[in-house]
């Protein structure tokens, strides 16, 4: 006699595919900018940063004003804070360098949160100090209405350095004097079919009871 199986309701399945797409999709994490660190036009660093999941991640800021301005950085409660004074549309970087990755076993992408800014500006990606990711314009972001910003391997100049990766650099500039924005937490984003295949396949396991059922 063959044995009958219960069948699985869909709030069991519901539960299976949150608990794989979730273990698919977790991010990455760069910086949570909770290490606290700070400059005015000068470089601070390296400091070892906490929190990230890299090895040896160290963190070093230069703000380069506008002659005769001010550029100040500040990684403070999970936030990265930057701003020139009225008279300078200076740059700010974010120089980390950590223990070589094969970031693309587990990315695609690198992902940055804007949780404001009072301007328009524009940000740059520099991978191993040679792949460039050349500058793009954002437009300015309301308090409370955070914007989070992709920013795909294949935009880069050479890919293929994101195989051994061991260098990252952030550099950031208002179009306008007086900018100041602050962004949150630094990650990756895990490559869609990774999640993609893990959903087929809790699919396929629950399907294949189901034709057991079936068949029984």
């Amino acid at each position: 006699m063959n044995a009958v199986m219960p069948k699985m309701p869909l709030s069991g399945l519901i539960l299976i595919l949150a608990f794989f797409t979730q273990a698919a999709e977790s991010a990455t994490v760069i910086d949570n900018f909770a290490t606290r660190q700070s400059t005015t036009n000068t470089v601070n660093g390296p400091v070892n940063v906490s929190g990230s999941d890299l090895s040896n991640l160290q963190r070093t800021l230069n703000s380069s004003p506008t002659p005769g301005g001010t550029t100040r950085i500040f990684v403070e409660d999970g936030l990265l804070t930057v701003g020139n004074s009225s008279n300078s549309t200076g740059t700010a970087s974010i120089f980390y360098n950590f223990a070589a990755v094969d970031f693309t076993t587990f990315a695609n992408a690198i992902l940055l949160t804007t949780e404001s800014s009072d301007a328009s500006y524009q940000i740059q990606m520099i991978a191993n100090g040679t792949s460039l990711l050349s500058f793009q314009n954002l437009t300015s972001v309301a308090i409370g209405s955070p914007s989070t910003i992709r920013f795909d391997f294949s935009q880069f100049s050479n890919p293929a350095a994101f195989k051994n990766l061991n260098s990252l650099e952030l550099k950031l500039r208002g179009t306008h004097a007086a900018w100041d924005a602050d962004f949150s937490q630094l990650s990756t984003v895990p490559e869609p079919s990774v999640t993609a295949l893990l959903i087929i396949g809790a699919l396929g396991i629950v399907g294949g009871k189901r034709q057991k059922l079936v068949a029984a």
